[in-house]
Formats: structure tokens, C-alpha cells, sequence
């Protein structure tokens, strides 16, 4: 059973060890009004109330018992949060700086590779402005900035400068890249700073290692060799260049074989 404001009163006073005297002294008022407190006869008047808090030392809220009820609630979110985890069990990413972009329908997780597919990953877009350390996405990730290391995604990736690696399952349009790039679309971009794996179209700039692409290739110097099932249009290939089309350079001489 919740206190009354007339024992709560009662108990804050005996707490600081004062008599109903010198507590009306210290209100000016007299002490037959704060007995009649104590004992429900009547209340507090409003104005009271600020000055009631400033000699026990207590916010309004508790002369009226709220503070108890606050804390209560505070110690219980935990346990709910605990028993909320519960449902979905161990997350399947470690505990990192990575960003993890999740859908969740209920507490089921969806969209994930490890959960249930019932939205497509193009329908959702992940929009982060500012650089970010590592991003894994299940849908498209649009960033306003460069990533310091690495970009998955489910979808498309937009974004400028990347750090480490970028695999997605749609189209790549950024700045460079320093690492490797697997992509299952198109690809537009800067340098890529190895290997670049795409089953779509190439057009980018230096590309370290090598270049296989579903598509069309159109790029300046490749560190490697070029595998491409349409055309190549590049400025150098120090390997070999193994096109379905047509082969085109514009710089220095490479050997190429056109596939039949």
C-alpha cells in the first residue's frame, strides 16, 4: 500500500530528527497545522509545498510518493530488456565497431542471412552521414563521406572513399577504393587498390589487380590481367586481357585473347 502525504510528511520530519514545533517554525506556520497534516485532517496548501521539499531535502514529486514508483520502474527495464533479448537469442555479428543495419518485425530478426527473408533488401536503404569505421548492411547503403574500412551491403553502396573492401549485391558507385571490391551489379568508381570481381559493367579508374567483370570494361591502367564478357577499353593492362567483345587500348601494348 502506497503512503499517504501525511505519513510521508510524519516520516520525513522524524528522519531529520525535528518536532512538529520546529518544523512549523521553520514554514512559519503554527504546529496544530502540521499535526493536522500528519494525521490526514487536511493538506499542504500548494504554496507550501516548494519550501516543504527544500527542508527535507526532497523534490516535490516525493512529497506526493512518486520518487519511489520512478525508481521501481528504472530497476525493472533491465530485466525487460533481458527478457526482450531472450527472444531472439545471441546476435549473429560480434560485439565490434562495425554498424550493423538489421530489420527486426517484432523481436524476430529479418533480412539478415541468419533470420527470416521476408523483405527485399532493396526496399530498405541505409543513409549515414559522416564517416564511419566498418558498415554491414542486408539493404543499400548511401553514405555522406568516406568509410574507413569496410562496406557490405545487400543493395546498392554510394558512397566516397573506402577504406578496406566493398561487397554488395547491387550496383557500387564510389570514390576509391583501397581494397578489393566483389560486386554483384555495376560498378563506378575511382582507383580500386586490388582486386575488383563484378557481374556487371566496369568503368573505374586504376584498378592493382585484376578485373573480372560480366560485362563491359572501361578503365585506365590494370595491375593484372582483364577478364570481361563484353568489351575492354582500356589505357594499359600489364597481364592479359580475355574479352567476349571487342578489345580496345589506348596506352601501351598488352597481349589479349577475345573469347569465341
Amino acid at each position: 500500500m502506497s503512503e499517504t502525504m501525511g505519513s510521508i510528511l510524519a516520516r520525513l520530519r522524524k528522519e531529520k530528527n525535528m518536532t512538529q514545533e520546529q518544523l512549523a517554525n521553520e514554514l512559519g506556520i503554527s504546529y496544530q497545522a502540521v499535526s493536522k497534516w500528519e494525521n490526514e485532517l487536511s493538506s499542504p496548501d500548494i504554496s507550501a509545498l516548494p519550501l516543504l521539499a527544500e527542508v527535507f531535502g526532497v523534490s516535490i514529486d516525493a512529497l506526493f510518493g512518486r520518487e519511489a514508483l520512478e525508481q521501481k520502474t528504472e530497476e525493472l527495464v533491465p530485466e525487460a530488456k533481458e527478457a526482450e533479448t531472450a527472444e531472439y537469442g545471441e546476435l549473429p555479428w560480434p560485439d565490434d565497431d562495425t554498424l550493423h543495419v538489421v530489420l527486426f518485425a517484432g523481436h524476430r530478426l529479418v533480412g539478415h542471412s541468419g533470420g527470416e527473408h521476408l523483405f527485399s533488401k532493396k526496399q530498405v536503404n541505409f543513409q549515414y552521414e559522416g564517416p564511419a569505421l566498418n558498415i554491414r548492411s542486408d539493404f543499400s547503403v548511401t553514405v555522406e563521406g568516406s568509410v574507413e574500412g569496410s562496406v557490405s551491403a545487400g543493395g546498392d553502396v554510394k558512397c566516397d572513399a573506402v577504406g578496406g573492401d566493398v561487397k554488395a549485391q547491387g550496383d557500387v558507385s564510389c570514390g576509391i577504393v583501397r581494397g578489393s571490391a566483389e560486386v554483384q551489379g555495376d560498378v563506378t568508381c575511382g582507383d580500386i587498390g586490388k582486386d575488383l570481381n563484378a557481374a556487371g559493367d566496369v568503368s573505374c579508374g586504376d584498378i592493382q589487380g585484376n578485373i573480372y567483370a560480366g560485362g563491359d570494361v572501361n578503365c585506365s591502367n590494370v595491375g593484372g590481367n582483364v577478364t570481361a564478357g563484353g568489351d575492354i577499353d582500356c589505357t594499359d593492362v600489364t597481364g592479359n586481357a580475355n574479352a567476349g567483345g571487342e578489345v580496345e587500348k589506348r596506352g601501351k601494348g598488352f597481349s589479349f585473347r577475345i573469347k569465341l
